[in-house]
């Protein structure tokens, strides 16, 4: 008789110590692996915790862990800075930024969520230690790296997907601990002061900050899930992105929020719909625990509106923290790869031009087979010449016949009007195949 063997791997997610202390909440755990062995070994495990199963191998639900450690980073540097920019900005006192936060999460709304509870909490506490001001004020600005704080940046990088709100939480990471460089180019580096700011309506800049983090969180929520998604596709993982934030937005742990809950409800009902439409038609249905291969969280239609229309808000915030030299590298560089990822044409047509000016390394053209180079000066038509006539005596030398480039079509003489109008442009510079 033949003995199989499968490999499951549980990763435990850490949640709020007092959860953890008073037992109200079952541990909850990852787990990969084989779906089978899953489904053998959940009926005595779901009863003391809370599980699920995120992909078909074992080391996926250690990536999984890996992505909701970078997601937890993010989030936070997002809420840091947008309570730097109320104190900057709007002259926030600590208190008054502990009672904003509260509003924020007040209610059920958008951004309530773990963080902002604790956080509110955290810009109240007075300092016993000093019996001045607030703990808060008393923490160094540094924060040490771990390496698991890097591997999704290489991950990325490895992948070639875009993360540039990943990379700007890192980065950010690395300049507070160059403290005393910063301290030294503050004295050097002045900021723009008194009527070079721009003025702020409190109560505007307070709302606006609120919806920039929120639409900040899902792009770095969305770069997380792309390179998630990537991972499994190279691995062939299978992996179940919305089982992954249902663990993630348990009670107590750091991630558990309202943006969470909607982000899971969104992709349910994304692969709901997926499977309605292909249940009659020619492609099999969803396998159990098998998803269709997740679009872009931006592009989720739930997600999609909330990103209209909260976007002029973030613009605003973005824009008066460059006009007032606050630094916000998540809030900003998040806009960016938003504003990327919509936009259907990229200057990069311009960089593939200038590489080809300089070392005739081509390029591809819209509706147009082939690869092309371009003579844009006469210099580089002379210097074609010069090589194709190289390339036919050889050829001659050698014996091998060559077949003479096609004569190009006389151009029709230009009216005087038409020379006027075309005199500064390359017109006279053709395209030839490479």
């Amino acid at each position: 008789q033949n003995l199989e063997v499968n490999l499951l791997e549980m990763v435990r997610l850490e949640c709020d110590r007092t959860v953890v202390f008073e037992g109200e909440n079952p541990e909850v755990f990852m787990l990969g692996g084989p779906r089978e062995a899953y489904n053998q070994l959940e009926p005595y495990i779901s009863p003391i915790a809370s599980i699920g199963h995120v992909g078909n191998e074992a080391g996926c639900a250690h990536y999984a862990h890996m992505i909701q450690r970078v997601i937890e980073n993010g989030v936070t540097q997002s809420v840091a800075e947008g309570s730097h920019i109320l104190s900057r900005a709007a002259g926030y006192e600590h208190q008054d930024i502990g009672r904003m936060i509260h509003k924020w999460n007040a209610g059920g709304g958008r951004l309530s969520s773990y963080l902002l509870r604790i956080s509110s909490k955290i810009f109240y506490k007075r300092d016993k230690i000093t019996n001045k001001g607030f703990v808060v004020e008393h923490i160094t600005d540094s924060i040490d790296l771990s390496a698991v704080d890097t591997w999704v940046t290489l991950e990325a990088t490895k992948l070639g997907i875009p993360a540039p709100t990943v990379n700007a939480t890192l980065e950010s990471r690395f300049l507070s601990v160059m403290k005393d460089e910063r301290v030294e180019a503050s004295n050097v580096l002045k900021a723009p002061e008194g009527s070079d700011t721009p003025s702020v309506m409190r109560d505007q800049i307070s709302d606006d900050t609120g919806n920039a983090i929120y639409c900040a969180c899902i792009c770095l929520i969305a770069e997380c899930f792309a390179i998630f998604q990537a991972a499994s596709d190279m691995e062939s993982w299978d992996v179940n992105i919305a089982e992954c934030v249902r663990l993630w937005n348990s009670p107590g742990s750091f991630l558990e929020s309202r943006l969470m809950e909607k982000i899971n409800s969104s992709l349910v009902d994304d692969n709901t719909n997926y499977e309605e439409q292909h249940k009659n038609g020619d492609h099999e249905e969803l396998k159990d625990n098998e998803v269709m291969e997740t679009k872009n969280l931006m592009i989720v239609p739930g997600m999609a509106a909330e990103l209209q229309e909260l976007h002029m808000a973030w613009r605003r915030i973005v824009a008066l923290c460059f006009a007032s030299a606050i630094p916000c590298p998540t809030l900003s560089s998040s806009l960016t790869y938003h504003d990327s990822y919509r936009t259907r044409k990229l200057p990069t047509s311009l960089i593939r031009a200038q590489r080809d000016f300089f070392d005739a390394s081509g390029y591809s053209r819209y509706e147009q087979e082939g690869w092309f180079s371009t003579c844009w000066t006469n210099e580089h038509t002379k210097e074609r010449k010069k090589k194709e006539k190289l390339a036919a005596d050889m050829a001659e030398e050698e014996g091998v016949e060559v077949q003479p480039p096609p004569k190009k079509k006389r151009k029709r003489k230009s009216t005087a009007p038409e020379k006027a109008a075309t005199q500064h442009t390359f017109e006279a510079f053709e395209d030839d195949e490479a």
